[in-house]
């Protein structure tokens, strides 16, 4: 890459074969922003990733919406959620955030394919690791029954999170669970089709719930529900897909509401590059109730990377000092 002085840059990032399917894409489109804290000259750097199907903008928009920030033109409260994002972690790492070392989080490992595709291999991969997620709502209930028995049998000793994207309905899911132990699973995220019945399906399989879609639902229906959920006593996780949500800011107060309900947090992104990753460590470690095992597992599914891939060891990601994004361009 060459060098360069504009304080956004635009990359791609090329998508394990294997990924394309379920990430989306065969490669990912962001763009780095870069600005200086005015007192100090300190440089910092924030990961504007716009994914189809999650956020409602375009790259093209969420970058015009960095380039008005950085003329003035708009407030960060106005822009579109995965810029603010990234402008509030450029901003936030230029006063030093990211800057020293915090402990390592928890992440759990992932899987995202079928039982046929659960083959030595990946076993290997996820052998050390001691919470798995798996993505059900995508097959038949009786090929998702295969999976998860398959699951079940090569990792004795490890819990599953089942996330459904609000692909199934109550009967499917409740048949999908039928016998199983339940005490392997930590949660099922947000699996059904109709939201309103989380409660009923928590009562009827004896898995907790985590919540996801409904986070990010600003309507006070979705308020509502996660107030009703939280009176059920059936939630036991929000998921905050972090650039879905906003600025840091609207993370750490989602974090807030979340144990204003008496839910962890568990933080997540967007398939993003490993600045980001390595950037929901320092989060987590700010975050009081975030001391579950996060969703950041997902460097390996990217061939090329914005800086030393963020990769899981022992069941934990390192919270190092953040490395410098794309460091080569800003020379």
């Amino acid at each position: 890459m060459n060098e360069t002085t504009d304080p956004i840059v635009r990359v791609s990032f090329e998508i394990q074969p294997f990924a394309r399917r379920f990430v989306g894409c065969a490669e990912r489109e962001v763009a780095f922003v870069r600005v200086e804290d005015e007192m100090t000259a300190r440089a910092g750097f924030g990961e504007c990733a716009p994914l189809a199907g999650l956020h409602g903008e375009s790259l093209s928009d969420a970058m015009s919406d960095l380039e008005d920030f950085l003329d003035g033109t708009r407030e960060i409260s106005a822009l579109a959620p995965s810029s603010a994002f990234a402008v509030s972690c450029a901003l936030a790492t230029s006063e030093g955030f990211g800057g020293r070392a915090v402990p390592a989080a928890r992440v759990a490992a992932f899987f995202a394919g079928t039982a046929d595709e659960l083959d030595d291999n990946e076993i290997a991969r996820l052998a050390s690791a001691s919470v798995i997620k798996l993505k059900i709502g995508r097959a038949a209930v009786a090929d998702e029954r295969r999976l998860l028995e398959h699951a079940l049998a090569s990792f004795p000793s490890a819990r599953f999170r089942l996330d459904g994207n609000r692909a199934l309905s109550l009967d499917d899911c409740v048949s999908l669970l039928r016998g199983l132990d339940v005490a392997r699973f930590e949660y099922l995220e947000e699996p059904l089709v109709d939201p309103s019945q989380l409660s009923t399906l928590a009562n009827s399989t004896g898995i907790a719930i985590a919540l996801d879609e409904s986070v990010v639902d600003r309507s006070p229906g979705a308020r509502a529900l996660r107030a009703q959920l939280a009176r059920d006593g059936v939630v036991s996780a929000w998921v905050l897909r972090m650039s879905a949500i906003g600025a840091l800011d609207d993370v750490y107060a989602m974090a807030a509401d979340a144990a204003e309900h008496q839910a962890d947090v568990v933080l997540s992104t967007a398939y993003e590059s490993s600045y980001t990753l390595r950037l929901a460590v320092h989060v987590a470690a700010a975050i009081p109730n975030a001391r579950r095992a996060h969703g950041l597992g997902t460097a390996h599914l990217l061939v090329t990377d914005s800086c030393a891939p963020a990769l899981v060891r022992d069941g934990k990601l390192a919270g190092d000092p953040l490395p410098i994004p794309l460091a080569e361009a800003w020379e």
